[in-house]
């Protein structure tokens, strides 16, 4: 059996891949809306917060004989778990992980966290569009004052929730589930009056470089947070590896 840790567009691309080649394996999300979207594409799906105790119990329990890490690339925490525990569990552990889709422009200011960002953000003017999902805005909110703010999130009551505890009015939060068009993000990024935007270093199906080719147009600077650095033990980087590496390892 597969565990697939899910959570992305990508693990769901992975789940057909599975499905399609009739493979056992169970989709494990934390969220209602990433459980709603992953049993679309998987027999089997788990939602669930891992920890140290649950994770071995759970790979016992379902004999999980590979662990496929699907997650979003600044999910460092849950990697770091299913990698220690792989190593621990004696379970072979591959990471599946879409090249960067960055590329160089002129009006990219790159950072390494929240944190940094906030700084830079303090040292410039202007209203502040973040692309960067909804767990870390009330950071933001604290840090820059929720008036400079609009964020874009997807449309969830918990989102919501979150973001009026934060402060944030409808005004200031475009609710909105991708994938979004270059065109679109200007439309938003103008209509917000943003003049900078604040996004993370996603893959192609994040839509980083839509998001950068939208800031070019309107000519305002885009602080791209960069992806964590874990020590991946092996990666594959397409659907296309992914199959190589399941047909070498006798998975189907």
């Amino acid at each position: 059996m597969i565990l697939l840790l899910g959570g992305t567009s990508e693990s769901l691309a992975v789940a057909d891949v599975l499905a399609k080649h009739q493979l056992p394996f169970v989709v494990s999300v934390i969220s209602d809306y990433g459980e709603e979207l992953a049993k679309q594409h998987a027999p089997a799906v788990v939602k669930t917060t891992f920890t140290e105790e649950n994770f071995p119990a759970f790979c016992r329990q379902h004999q999980i004989n590979l662990i496929l890490d699907a997650t979003h690339p600044f999910a460092r925490v849950i990697s770091q778990l299913a990698i220690d525990q792989a190593s621990k569990l004696a379970i072979p552990y591959l990471r599946f992980e879409r090249s960067s889709a960055l590329k160089a422009a002129i009006t990219l200011k790159m950072v390494d966290s929240t944190t940094e960002a906030c700084a830079y953000l303090k040292t410039v003017s202007g209203k502040v569009y973040l692309s960067t999902g909804s767990k870390t805005a009330p950071d933001y909110a604290q840090s820059l004052g929720v008036d400079r703010l609009h964020v874009r999130v997807l449309p969830t009551t918990r989102v919501m929730t979150n973001l009026t505890a934060a402060g944030f009015v409808a005004s200031q939060i475009d609710a909105l589930q991708g994938p979004f068009s270059v065109a679109l993000n200007v439309e938003l990024f103008r209509h917000a009056g943003a003049d900078i935007v604040v996004t993370k270093e996603s893959g192609r199906r994040g839509g980083l470089q839509e998001k950068i080719a939208a800031c070019e147009k309107l000519a305002i600077p885009c602080v791209i947070i960069r992806r964590p650095q874990i020590d991946y033990p092996q990666v594959v980087s397409s659907l296309e590896e992914l199959k190589a590496y399941l047909e070498e390892n006798d998975e189907w």
